[in-house]
């Protein structure tokens, strides 16, 4: 059997028979069994599907039919189920990626949607390096998504030189494996979730990710003194720090550190305030908050995007280094604190940067994911953890395989307390 391209209903070689065989296999599997709701997500997703009724797989009708929310209940509070789609496309993916089912029909969710898509696996391709020879157990595979090329031994006497024409045969095949190899690896890395690539420099630095959380939550932070110094200066949190941490931030340490440990990372959390450098040098580190970690202002401040203070115009603001007049991401350090709720109640604008980088200072992978204010932390960590959020940067965390530096400015618009989706303002990527 050939190839089979992305489907989204049956074909002859694409039967309904064959989807509700795989549905019925993954979700009896361990990965699913444990989750009632991303079974109960998945099964309703693929018989939407298979029934002709697609276009009616929507946010809102997932929220009614699958978990039982009112008709009119507001998908901008209530996020069950992008954080149950989250959920069912980390299933799916830890239950492809072991080899024991790659050759196994393919159940995805299309990103930025939630329907579902079925392929084919793709069929065996085998080359051998001497065509008369037989490749047996001795032979190496290089083998990339459904595409299994297999090297066959070379024979000693070829090897010792008394058959010197087995290299002008070998040769193309060689190149034609490696050929195929690097398309295999190329075409993984133009498919793979955004969300995945983001962290994978923090996933691939050696032992466990440290998380140092903002502590200094009292007060707007000040600017040291410059002796003169007219260059843009690193704001300095409130010199108090806090064994509580704001609702919003808690929210983005949940996401983060479940993001982590999904993919088998360890984490070890630590306040901000009691992280020394020598505990940042150890290996990849998170800093959730912005103004109220030290570490997330001393970190970025040579960055094209850095935190900032303003206080004169009593801001806080995300500072554009190609553009520093600008104030257009600020947040009022004189604004309430409790924010104004109710029916006529104004709408806030908050803002978050999200930073990857690999700091020359610690020698590791820093990410920096902080708001202006809790709003804007919230939000950012939302972002990090939804594929189809991060499909808006795709191309940028794409290019280079992921491990270039990155960063990202969001908005997101507060209502009753409560942030909005967040959308992305501007990327850099270097």
């Amino acid at each position: 059997m050939s190839d089979a391209g992305v489907q989204y209903g049956t074909t002859p070689e694409l039967t309904a028979e064959m989807i509700y065989g795989q549905l019925d296999v993954l979700i009896h599997d361990e990965v699913f069994r444990s989750s009632k709701r991303s079974v109960a997500f998945l099964k309703f997703a693929v018989e939407q599907t298979l029934n002709g009724s697609a276009d009616q797989i929507k946010e809102r009708t997932i929220g009614i039919e699958v978990f039982g929310r009112d008709p009119d209940y507001e998908t901008n509070i209530d996020h069950i189920v992008r954080t149950a789609a989250t959920e069912l496309r980390k299933r799916l993916a830890t239950y492809y990626v072991d080899e024991r089912h790659r050759a196994e029909l393919r159940i995805e969710l299309v990103p930025g949607s939630y329907v579902p898509r079925f392929t084919l696996p793709c069929q065996g391709r085998t080359a051998a390096l001497d065509p008369e020879a037989a490749p047996d157990a001795s032979g190496s595979s290089l083998e990339s998504h459904g595409t299994q090329v297999q090297l066959a031994s070379v024979p000693l006497k070829a090897a010792r030189g008394k058959n010197p024409r087995w290299w002008r045969r070998a040769g193309p095949l060689l190149l034609a494996a490696a050929t195929l190899a690097a398309a295999a690896g190329y075409g993984w890395l133009h498919r793979a979730n955004p969300e995945d690539l983001f962290w994978q420099p923090v996933i691939d630095t050696p032992g466990p990710v440290l998380v140092a959380i903002g502590d200094h939550p009292n007060g707007p932070p000040t600017l040291p003194a410059t002796d003169g110094i007219a260059s843009a200066v690193t704001p300095v949190p409130s010199s108090d720090s806090s064994l509580t941490v704001p609702f919003g931030d808690t929210v983005t340490i949940a996401r983060v550190v479940g993001a982590l440990e999904a993919r088998n990372k360890r984490v070890l959390i630590r306040r901000g305030s009691s992280s020394s450098f020598s505990d940042l040098r150890e290996g990849a580190v998170v800093l959730i908050g912005a103004f109220n970690n030290e570490w997330s202002l001393r970190l970025t401040r040579q960055l094209r995007y850095s935190l900032a203070l303003d206080p004169d115009r009593h801001l806080i603001y995300i500072r554009d280094a190609k553009n520093p007049s600008s104030r257009n991401w600020s947040w009022g350090t004189n604004q309430p604190r409790q924010p104004v709720t109710g029916a006529n109640s104004p709408k806030l604008q908050d803002y978050a940067l999200i930073s990857r980088i690999r700091d020359s200072e610690t020698g590791h992978v820093v990410v920096v994911v902080g708001g202006l204010y809790t709003y804007g932390t919230e939000a950012a960590g939302e972002f990090l953890t939804n594929p189809d959020l991060m499909q808006a940067i795709a191309s940028e965390v794409r290019s280079g395989g992921g491990g270039h530096n990155l960063q990202v400015v969001l908005g997101t618009t507060v209502t009753d307390g409560t942030p909005g989706p967040p959308s992305v303002l501007a990327v850099s990527a270097d």
